[in-house]
């Protein structure tokens, strides 16, 4: 077996707030911030040059994707909505339609081809499992062959050819070939198991030489996968329940790692540089032009 790399990085606080479960950072190339969400709270988070500030609404809001010029698109307990700017009110794309009181959307972003795709959770775990889906014209809602109680670890790898997804109960990633021109994808086939590894995957990022690099919650680290599903590098992270990783800023060098609140303290917003050992950058996130 190959020896997996572990890489020193020193985190300190991208800023000095505290959340409940920080989620989805996100660097916004178009105006140069930082995002994020804090699931329980319904906030979107954004930050630039030590200015923050956010948005709230009275329902958990899982993730975001960007939008045209400086719009976004927010997928939350009870359906996908539109922002089309930060001041103004959100408006119903798609309902979530479930029967199950703890049903909500979780973890997604743009794809390649401009769908916006996330996966539902069911914290109850009684009924149906959460399930993707990929937003299309008309604001349909095409519900893709992905279930899990939590889906997770959604990302595109740099030729937008695959897709990757993390089933966090049963700590497996999966990989699906994907179209990044239609948007058409393939039968979700077993990627990785990380049943060996301290912690669960949760929210992940594709750097540009295509590895996948995956949050482990409760496992206090980040694990980078290459693209023949090995895992190559292990990164310590300060806090118990690391929830994703995202890469961004000017050079695509810095890396973010939100966190969720655990026995040790609250979650926060973590930042690092990427060291000279490593070749890989951050790739820009796409936007949503289906809808």
């Amino acid at each position: 077996m190959e020896l997996i790399q572990q890489l020193s990085l020193e985190f300190t606080p991208l800023i000095d707030k505290s959340f409940s479960l920080a989620e989805c950072p996100r660097w916004d190339w178009r105006s140069k911030t930082w995002l994020w969400v804090d699931i329980a709270n319904g906030e979107l988070w954004r930050y630039s040059q030590q200015v923050s500030d956010v948005r709230r609404w009275d329902e958990p809001l899982g993730c975001f994707a960007m939008w045209r010029d400086e719009g976004f698109i927010l997928a939350a307990k009870s359906g996908i909505y539109r922002l089309d700017s930060w001041e103004s009110n959100r408006e119903l794309v798609a309902p979530l339609i479930s029967e199950y009181p703890r049903m909500r959307f979780n973890d997604g972003r743009a794809a390649p081809s401009g769908h916006f795709v996330a996966g539902t959770r069911n914290g109850a775990k009684l009924g149906d499992q959460g399930q993707f889906y990929q937003l299309t014209e008309n604001g349909q809602t095409n519900p893709m062959p992905m279930y899990a109680w939590t889906c997770n670890g959604l990302a595109f790898s740099p030729c937008g050819l695959y897709l990757y997804w993390a089933d966090t109960g049963s700590s497996l990633v999966y990989r699906a070939d994907y179209d990044p021109i239609t948007g058409a994808y393939g039968q979700s086939d077993i990627f990785c198991d990380l049943n060996g590894f301290n912690g669960r995957p949760d929210g992940a990022s594709v750097d540009s030489e295509g590895g996948y690099w995956v949050a482990m919650y409760g496992g206090r680290s980040v694990l980078r996968i290459n693209t023949e599903g090995r895992v190559t590098h292990k990164l310590a992270v300060p806090a118990e329940n690391p929830t994703m990783v995202a890469f961004g800023g000017e050079s695509g060098q810095q890396m973010i790692v939100t966190t969720a609140e655990g026995s040790t303290g609250a979650g926060q917003v973590l930042s690092t540089e990427l060291s000279a050992e490593v070749s890989w950058h951050g790739i820009e996130e796409p936007l949503v032009t289906v809808i």
